[in-house]
């Protein structure tokens, strides 16, 4: 007999990532991330699949292991290991160690102790094998912070105020806080251990090694750009290890992600979207390395886009793309969004079309190759799957290895969404999906008068994102709490080509809402929902739909909205993105001169219409959508005598949601259903305790 989900199952969700295929295919290393209940931490192991057995064993004693890298002959895994939980060096000699800080580790494949290579004080990323496994490369941050003596008093335990002082504009980003006083650059050390060799300096982050086919040169990430403090980007360099030459790849006009050489170790492929101006599209690329700055697109007029743009609520960090090329060079396998599945595709390098190599109804968020292509490990995602590893043979059919969460969906039932389609504003196609309320399988049928269930329509963040084919806790929870879910993609979002990416640009709040609005009226002329029962939710920019919805019509019986933006005006001075988010999708405004402008698409500006009971959720240390979005948002409501309520989490941030402390991201669930039931009831058993509990935030 199963039961209905509930806000705490979310402590027994167990996930795969960065799956990681040896060389020769027959095993796999990936990370299994689970929450401790006792301590509300998050552990990751490295776990190792045989494929050919499918045997499954834990691999590394320690609970916050992560980014496992096999060496060339498969012998070796080296990984990067962090304490668990917060640790805080006593002394300067152990924070001059790196106490506390993920380091860099190797340990045998056969078995044996693991050994620690690094003790840098403030750690140690991305580990990258050479050729000959004879050294690793990776990233670690360098640098002092800006007032020495206040961050030495706190070894002490003293109290001693920090005080910053700030000469850029780009100085802070959400999930990490200041980044103006640090720069991340490469180093390499012997695979056996022994001194350090700092690759590369100066005022910018490198990162994203990868080693030429012959060992000599490294391509990596770099922003060296006059402006990388003003609209900052990401170009592709090479280091010519024995000269110590630099060679800039690209030509400051992208933000590329890692890069790839070709088998000859002539070109190099990497994904790039625009700096400035950007439409919500990555492209494919490839530069001959003999030829820098004359990168071609080999994706120009392709719908998808390649990049992870799956939105779900489980995992913050999108898995790629990283690109691979195939054995002969004449494909490159990466990852795509389109039409709300995120897939594998094979590109070729001439005129062609991508192929799909990963198919299904799925969100592949990692993927891996062997060094003959002839093997794919991926992490994928569906309706019914929070995260679990598959192995697929190139030409076969994927095969699923884990089933972490199988004990609890043996238990609990889970709803599937159903696809449908609708036109919006200008007569465009968009994609939309109903989940209705219990685990009941096929097309939502023609319902009777009397049986049309409640809904929430759920409006996602970004623009530049997608719902689709993913697992989504929360759906899942308003689903088993006896509600249709509504959720679209309407213009802005990606994977349906570059025009309809870019069409949100200067448009918030305009046909964007009305095709969302499209797609509700498509499930009520349809007769799947009660029209009389509605609710709203949405984070981010969906935080910003759902103000402007409330603030535009009174169709709704309660609203829900989480890391909001209610001012485009104080977004620009606020948010750690905020001028280059209103100067690019806001038609080059800026408030001292468009201020107009900036109010007529702030929801603000429309709060005394709303009058929809609204509960506002936001963290306080988000610099995305920062806490005075939804201050603002809160105080006008209130003093307009309106029904609302506002949550506010300490020490979050942008993310609560899908890598904030368990604990909170467990009360926000309770809040989120417990305000629609107790403004939409329905006729789920246990439902008054939950509607009293989410407002009591218990």
């Amino acid at each position: 007999m199963t039961r209905r989900l509930e806000p705490q199952d979310l402590y027994a969700i167990k996930l795969v990532e960065d799956p990681q295929i040896t060389p020769d295919g027959e095993r796999i290393a990936y990370l299994v991330a689970e929450i401790d209940r006792e301590s509300y931490e998050y552990h990751r192991s490295i776990w190792v699949a045989d494929v050919a057995s499918t045997e499954l064993h834990r691999y590394t004693a320690g609970n916050n292991d992560r980014s496992p890298r096999w060496s060339p002959d498969g012998r070796s895994l080296a990984f990067v290991r962090g304490p668990a939980g917060e640790v805080k060096p006593k002394n300067k000699e152990e924070r001059d160690r790196g106490v506390g800080k993920a380091q860099l580790w190797v340990l045998p494949a056969d078995g044996g102790e693991a050994r620690q290579l690094t003790w840098l004080r403030d750690g140690a990323g991305e580990p990258t094998w050479s050729p000959d496994g004879a050294t690793i490369t990776f990233s670690a941050e360098v640098g002092q912070p800006d007032d020495v003596e206040a961050a030495d008093a706190q070894l002490e335990e003293k109290k001693v105020p920090a005080v910053r002082t700030i000469d850029r504009l780009w100085n802070r980003l959400d999930g990490k806080g200041w980044i103006y006083e640090r720069r991340s650059h490469l180093f390499r050390i012997p695979s056996s251990g022994g001194d350090l060799e700092q690759l590369t300096d100066g005022d910018w982050d490198d990162g994203s090694p990868a080693f030429s086919p012959d060992g000599q040169r490294i391509a990596f990430t770099s922003d060296r750009a006059e402006e990388r403090w003003s609209w900052p980007g990401k170009d592709i360099w090479v280091l010519d290890l024995r000269s110590k030459r630099l060679t800039r790849m690209s030509d400051e006009t992208i933000y590329a992600g890692p890069p790839a050489w070709s088998p000859d170790g002539r070109q190099l492929a990497f994904t790039a979207s625009k700096r400035r101006h950007a439409d919500g599209y990555d492209d494919l690329l490839v530069v001959e390395v003999s030829a820098p700055g004359t990168a071609r697109r080999l994706t120009e007029g392709f719908a998808p886009t390649f990049a992870d743009t799956s939105i779900d609520d489980q995992r913050a960090d999108h898995g790629g793309p990283h690109p691979f090329w195939s054995t002969d060079g004449k494909e490159i396998y990466s990852q795509a969004s389109g039409r709300g599945s995120t897939l594998v595709y094979a590109t070729p390098i001439q005129d062609g079309t991508p192929r799909i190599v990963i198919g299904g109804q799925r969100r592949v968020y990692g993927v891996s190759l062997d060094r003959n292509r002839r093997r794919l490990a991926f992490a994928s995602s569906d309706p019914a799957t929070p995260g679990d590893l598959f192995v697929q043979d190139l030409g076969g059919q994927p095969t699923q290895l884990t089933q972490l969460n199988a004990e609890l969906f043996r238990d609990v039932a889970l709803a599937r969404p159903e696809e449908f389609s609708y036109k919006g504003a200008d007569g465009w196609d968009i994609q939309g999906w109903i989940m209705r309320p219990g685990p009941h399988p096929g097309p939502p049928p023609q319902a009777r008068e009397g049986e049309k269930p409640p809904a929430i329509l759920e409006i996602h963040g970004g623009p530049a994102a997608m719902y689709g084919w993913s697992f989504f806790y929360e759906f899942q929870l308003l689903a088993a709490h006896g509600y249709a879910v509504l959720f679209t993609n309407p213009r802005g979002s990606t994977g349906y080509g570059r025009a309809f990416s870019a069409a949100v640009n200067n448009d918030w709040g305009g046909k964007d809402f009305q095709d969302i609005m499209a797609g509700l009226d498509t499930a009520i002329l349809k007769g799947w929902v009660d029209p009389d029962r509605l609710g709203i939710g949405g984070g981010s920019y969906g935080g910003y739909m759902t103000n402007w919805a409330v603030g535009h019509t009174d169709r709704f019986k309660a609203a829900v909205t989480m890391r909001c933006v209610s001012n485009m005006a104080t977004m620009f001075g606020y948010s750690d993105v905020g001028w280059f988010l209103t100067v690019d999708e806001m038609g080059g405004a800026v408030p001292w001169k468009n201020l107009d402008w900036l109010m007529e698409r702030s929801p603000i500006t429309y709060v005394d219409q709303i009058k929809t009971p609204l509960l506002i959720l936001h963290s306080d240390n988000d610099l995305r959508c920062p806490i005075e979005e939804a201050e603002q948002l809160f105080t006008a409501l209130k003093f307009l005598g309106r029904e609302v309520k506002m949550v506010r989490f300490e020490g979050q941030t942008h993310d609560l949601s899908r890598d904030g402390h368990p604990r909170s991201r467990m009360i926000r669930l309770r809040h989120v259903v417990g305000w629609f039931l107790r403004h939409i009831p329905t006729q789920v058993a246990g439902r008054r305790e939950l509607a009293k509990a989410g407002a009591a935030g218990e």
